[in-house]
């Protein structure tokens, strides 16, 4: 990244405030511990520490002066060390209230960059999927699992809105729901553990999955069956496919810095990233689980339960429901803090 050295000063001058304040809060936690902070001064400390960490993050990326590095370093490591000495008890634990509507948005906003290359990822993967198999329909043998192939996708619909429905009972809702949220987990967790591994396989294996996925889509449009496809997966896939994405890019997140420490040591690099991706991997694994009770249920109703309008709209609610959530546009934490001095 080309940065002037007029850049790089207004850079630290703009949070020289901030640093300077956490700075004086360890000063005070290292002289007479946490309890003279209070709580107040506890979650001042904890912010400036997150806010610190990023700051660092954007610092490598712009310039290799040490003296800039090894200050925000030295601020960093101390931090660190008071924020998570005792198992973390520096500072009061966040409730679920604020992991959810906090903590989890705002990993996203620093986050961001990671999350827009795994979705897309599956974005390119799907249309490179749906446009092969729309223009070739012979090539669906090629880019699907054979299982899938066992009816045409008409048939298929024939026969599930023929017969009876497929859930019968909340205990057998239920046992489908577990496999099916197993099955997502293991599909993320590989998606996870190639992105830490290598990054570029964990990129791959994502535009694999979208695909299939688009793949699968043309074969039922082109079918006259497109309705119905977008009824069936739209409930759950609406939070099952962000999952699978999000998976991917904690893990490649976790593997930008096993593999590109940027003046760090390895061992400081995977203890800021190792946070962070662990949120995203948490935030994924709570979507499959609810994606997997929709699909293992909801999902599975034909139109003579419930008329595809009606889940159609539930997909898009939800889809809806976690863009608000997430917020994908919100201002990332390495912005300029306002409270700064200037």
């Amino acid at each position: 990244m080309n940065v002037g050295s007029g850049d790089i000063e207004k850079f630290a001058s703009r949070r020289n405030g901030r640093w300077g304040r956490l700075a004086e809060l360890l000063d005070q936690y290292d002289e007479h511990g946490a309890p003279s902070l209070g709580r107040a001064g506890v979650q001042e400390l904890v912010r400036l520490y997150r806010l610190a960490c990023t700051d660092l993050n954007q610092a490598r990326s712009m310039t290799a002066n040490p003296e800039l590095l090894g200050r925000l370093n030295d601020l960093v490591g101390r931090a660190y060390r008071a924020v998570h000495r005792h198992g973390g008890s520096a500072g009061p634990r966040p409730s679920i209230a604020a992991i959810l509507l906090r903590v989890v948005p705002d990993t996203f906003a620093t986050e961001r960059t990671w999350v827009q290359i795994a979705f897309l990822a599956l974005v390119l993967g799907a249309a490179f999927g749906f446009a092969a198999t729309w223009l070739d329909p012979t090539l669906a043998h090629d880019l699907i699992p054979a299982q899938f192939f066992t009816q045409s996708p008409a048939e298929r619909v024939a026969h599930i809105e023929s017969s009876p429905e497929r859930i019968g009972s909340a205990g057998t809702a239920a046992g489908f729901a577990a496999f099916l949220f197993t099955h997502n987990i293991q599909v993320s967790f590989l998606a996870f553990a190639l992105g830490a591994l290598t990054i570029v396989l964990g990129w791959t294996i994502l535009a694999y999955n979208g695909v299939i996925l688009g793949a699968v889509a043309a074969s039922y449009v082109s079918g006259g069956v497109g309705t119905f496809f977008i009824a069936w997966v739209g409930p759950h896939g609406a939070l099952e496919l962000p999952a699978i994405a999000i998976a991917g890019a904690a893990g490649m997140r976790l593997g930008d810095a096993l593999w590109f420490p940027r003046g760090l040591g390895r061992a400081s690099a995977l203890r800021q990233g190792a946070p962070p991706a662990l949120r995203l991997l948490g935030t994924a694994a709570g979507l499959l689980v609810v994606a997997g009770l929709i699909e293992g249920s909801f999902s599975q109703f034909s139109a003579k339960t419930i008329p595809y309008w009606f889940k159609i709209t539930v997909a898009v609610s939800l889809a809806g429901g976690l863009v608000l959530w997430l917020r994908p546009w919100k201002r990332p934490l390495s912005a300029p803090d306002p409270a700064a001095t200037p």
